[in-house]
């Protein structure tokens, strides 16, 4: 029996503008959907979902919070192969979901330049030091990979590494606050500096957090120094994995980790990749894997579903609250030529295993046309002459759907929300 009075079951003006806010403003992704289907006929609206999506409540409730009442601190965690490591796709749900819900910070940057591979546009790390660098398909080499899926390691107690962050458009992204995942023992002091020498922070080994550290600036920065210092006779090296970098605002940190060429085994076997995962505090992860799964000969549907699996409790092991998302991968050529069946077969185990595993799934393959659709990617001048990457607009397609549908799961949220 309600015994609630009438009168209190009344909502406030600025309560009903609020929930209706919270669900408006996302609406405008249908225009985007509308046009995006017009000028791409292969895209097929109705299958943009997140399927499963129940269990992404609890990241709905704090994306509501966030909207209506701006006190929430959200962190995004996406995993994925080279269609993640230039954050063409990543950078645009990255920018969404602030543009949105609020820009708590750039998030985690990886020293990929260092490593002598391509990195994303929006920040740029250099050292004045050659370093030893490797990313993480190199299962058998002597590096332990961390949060990024990359490792830079020197011994020259002189190491100098500069972090710059770049504006997205509107979205600043300077920072106060460093979290530094390196490799503790024996490893070189560090300390923070401006360009100018002028001493920021010092970095505090914290017997709490293995090989992570975390200290805050005394400016609000988009370019530091992280210098290496020997203080005695134990200390060799210096190996660094990565930093997440945070300003002081409410909102969404969107953490992209790509690394080129990556299968899900190799991250199971990166030594400290999973447990640092922990350390980003992700309220969603996101896993984007199964491109290089595909162009594995021969392609065993077996081995590949279990080392899926094994990720998935590995994460799972360290962030035992945070539901995953699985994504299939887009279609795309084996031999630059031929189609490539192996990427259908990738789609259904990942689609069976979210099934299986009560796991959501947004399936990019099948809202994308399916087996074959490659050909209308590259008809639209949306992938590259490789057959398997796409075109910078390619991406950002890809990106802007993933967050349609993420944003048609929340609206659905919301809308039968109690209130």
């Amino acid at each position: 029996m309600n015994n609630k009075s009438p009168k209190s079951e009344v909502r406030s003006p600025n309560a009903n503008i609020r929930v209706v806010a919270a669900v408006v403003y996302c609406l405008l992704s249908n225009i985007y959907s509308l046009t995006a289907q017009t000028k791409y006929p292969f895209i097929h609206e109705e299958r943009n979902e997140i399927v499963g999506d129940k269990v992404l409540d609890g990241f709905f409730e704090k994306l509501y919070q966030q909207k209506t009442n701006n006190n929430q601190r959200i962190n995004v965690l996406q995993i994925g192969d080279s269609h993640i490591q230039a954050d063409m796709l990543s950078g645009i749900v990255r920018s969404n979901f602030q543009t949105d819900f609020g820009n708590a910070g750039r998030g985690l940057v990886v020293p990929i330049r260092v490593a002598r591979s391509n990195e994303p546009s929006n920040y740029k790390i250099t050292s004045n030091v050659k370093c030893y660098g490797k990313r993480c398909v190199y299962i058998g080499d002597s590096l332990d990979y961390g949060i990024g899926g990359f490792v830079v390691k020197t011994s020259d107690d002189t190491a100098q590494f500069r972090i710059r962050t770049f504006d997205y458009g509107a979205l600043n992204y300077s920072f106060h606050k460093v979290t530094l995942f390196y490799q503790q023992d024996s490893s070189y002091n560090f300390s923070i500096e401006d360009t100018l020498g002028n001493l920021l922070a010092s970095i505090q080994k914290d017997s709490s957090t293995r090989n992570v550290s975390t200290t805050t600036l005394s400016i609000n920065t988009n370019d530091i120094i992280l210098k290496a210092h020997r203080n005695d006779s134990s200390q060799n090296s210096a190996t660094l994995y990565g930093l997440n970098l945070e300003n002081d605002s409410n909102g969404v940190i969107y953490h992209a980790i790509g690394v080129n060429g990556a299968e899900a085994f190799q991250y199971v076997q990166a030594k400290y990749f999973s447990e640092q995962t922990q350390m980003l505090r992700p309220d969603l992860i996101i896993v984007s894997l199964g491109t290089n799964e595909a162009n594995r000969r021969p392609f065993n549907n077996e081995l590949t579903a279990a080392r899926l699996d094994s990720l998935v409790k590995q994460l799972q092991k360290y962030n035992p609250n945070t539901p995953i998302l699985l994504t299939t991968p887009p279609d795309s050529y084996y031999g630059r030529k031929y189609y490539n069946p192996a990427v259908s077969a990738m789609h259904v185990i990942i689609v069976d295993y979210g099934k299986e595993h009560d796991l959501p799934v947004w399936d990019l393959f099948s809202a994308t046309g399916g087996f074959k659709s490659c050909y209308q990617w590259k008809k639209y001048k949306l992938m590259r002459k490789d057959g398997v990457h796409f075109s910078r607009a390619g991406y950002e397609l890809q990106g802007n759907l993933l967050y349609e549908a993420l944003m048609k799961s929340y609206n659905k949220y919301v809308s039968v929300r109690p209130q």
